[in-house]
C-alpha cells in the first residue's frame, strides 16, 4: 500500500509541476495577448490550487492514515461497480441520470429534468437490451459496449432536445469508444 501512495504522490507531484509551468506561459501569453483565451488562467489557477492541496494532503506524514482510509473505502466502492456485466453498467447510468432528472424536477427545471429523463430512459433500454443478450451468453462484452455506446450517440445525436442543450453530447460516447479501443489494442500488445 505504501508503494501505491508514494507512486500517486509522485503522479500528482508531476502534474503539478508541468501545470505550473503551463500556467507561467499562459501568464506570460496573456500579458500580450489579453484578449485571447478569456477566463482561462483563472481556471489555471483554480485548478492549481485543487493540486497544490492534494499534493500538500499526500505530503503530511500524519494524513497518512487518513489518505489510506479513503484509498481503500473508494476500492471498496468501485471494485462492485467495476464487476458488474455490460448491462448492469447502462443500468446504474440510467438509475444515475433519473436521480438526477428528480433533483432537476425538485429544483424547478423541468427542461433540464425532461432531458436527463431522455438519456436514463436511452441507458435503460441499452442495459434491458444488453443484459437480454447476456441471458443467453456471456460473448463479446466490449463489442456490445462499444455498439450500446455507438447507438447512445446516434440517439442522442437525432434528438433536438437533448443536442439543443448539450450540443456535443453525443460526441461523449463516441470518445468513450475510442477509448475502450484504445485500451484493448494496448492490452493485447501487453499479453503478446
Amino acid at each position: 500500500m505504501e508503494d501505491k501512495i508514494s507512486e500517486y504522490r509522485e503522479i500528482v507531484l508531476q502534474t503539478f509541476v508541468m501545470l505550473f509551468i503551463i500556467y507561467v506561459f499562459i501568464l506570460i501569453y496573456k500579458h500580450y495577448n489579453p484578449y485571447a483565451l478569456p477566463g482561462v488562467e483563472k481556471r489555471f489557477l483554480y485548478l492549481l490550487i485543487i493540486l497544490g492541496v492534494i499534493v500538500i494532503i499526500f505530503y503530511i506524514q500524519k494524513l497518512n492514515k487518513l489518505l489510506n482510509f479513503i484509498i481503500n473505502t473508494s476500492n471498496k466502492i468501485f471494485k462492485p461497480i467495476i464487476s458488474l456485466s455490460v448491462g448492469q453498467k447502462f443500468v446504474l447510468l440510467a438509475i444515475i441520470f433519473l436521480i438526477t432528472s428528480a433533483i432537476d424536477l425538485a429544483l424547478s427545471k423541468e427542461y433540464l429534468a425532461n432531458v436527463d429523463a431522455m438519456i436514463a430512459y436511452y441507458f435503460l433500454v441499452l442495459g434491458v437490451l444488453n443484459l437480454l443478450f447476456e441471458y443467453g451468453s456471456e460473448s463479446f462484452p466490449k463489442l456490445r459496449t462499444c455498439l450500446s455506446l455507438i447507438i447512445l450517440s446516434i440517439l442522442i445525436y437525432y434528438t433536438p432536445q437533448i443536442t439543443k442543450l448539450y450540443p456535443k453530447a453525443y460526441l461523449i460516447p463516441i470518445i468513450i469508444v475510442i477509448f475502450i479501443l484504445i485500451l484493448s489494442k494496448i492490452k493485447i500488445k501487453l499479453i503478446k
